[in-house]
């Protein structure tokens, strides 16, 4: 009788860590889950960045650069922030992804605005920048003054992103995004722009 009962203890202890086992595993599972519905979407408006000469007088040059910037809030219960935000623009010479030191990487880098996005929303975000000749990598300062344009750049964003709710799992975390085969260069309203479909942000591993 004694072996019996010490046998059924055996399996109840058994029987017990499994659940525990399970209980685990399902939690992770969820905060999984929550980690990934609670991240903004990103994308930019029509596949493209313009970039004109901006008249400044003489002998000052510099450019009138813009994106469309569209964040979407998927989750229906809270909202959603990606705070201090650094964009980098790469050429196709330059893994974005791969760069420890984007700042001197890339061709065009700045600090745009926070950007808050409440439940189930899309906000567009109209970022734009005036670069002067020294704060733009060669030899795209010239390419773009001219009027030309440049084909399969990449966007980097590194930033912070947050849910309204505060707790242990769903505090701040560093969040990268990564807009790829951008067309830059020429004006808003070209047809070349105009007829381009919206470039969707891939989200990476947070370096900052």
């Amino acid at each position: 009788m004694t072996s019996t009962a010490d046998g059924d203890g055996e399996k109840s202890t058994f029987r017990w860590l499994d659940a525990a086992r399970y209980a685990v595993a399902a939690a992770v599972t969820v905060l999984i889950m929550a980690v990934i519905v609670n991240a903004i979407k990103l994308s930019i408006a029509g596949g493209a960045v313009s970039a004109a000469p901006l008249k400044t007088p003489p002998p000052e040059e510099a450019l009138a650069v813009e994106l469309n910037l569209r964040a979407h809030n998927p989750s229906g219960r809270v909202r959603l922030y990606y705070l201090n935000i650094t964009v980098y623009l790469f050429d196709k010479s330059t893994p974005a992804s791969a760069s420890l030191d984007p700042g001197f990487d890339s061709v065009i880098n700045f600090e745009p605005h926070d950007i808050a996005v409440l439940q189930q929303e899309t906000v567009d975000n109209l970022l734009a920048i005036k670069p002067k000749r020294n704060s733009v990598g060669a030899p795209y300062f010239d390419v773009l003054y001219n009027g030309s344009r440049v084909s399969d750049m990449t966007l980097r964003l590194d930033g912070n992103l947050i849910t309204e709710v505060t707790s242990e799992f769903n505090k701040s975390r560093p969040a990268s995004y990564y807009c790829e085969q951008l067309l830059v260069g020429g004006n808003p309203d070209d047809e070349a722009i105009k007829d381009r479909q919206d470039v969707i942000c891939k989200q990476g591993r947070g370096l900052n």
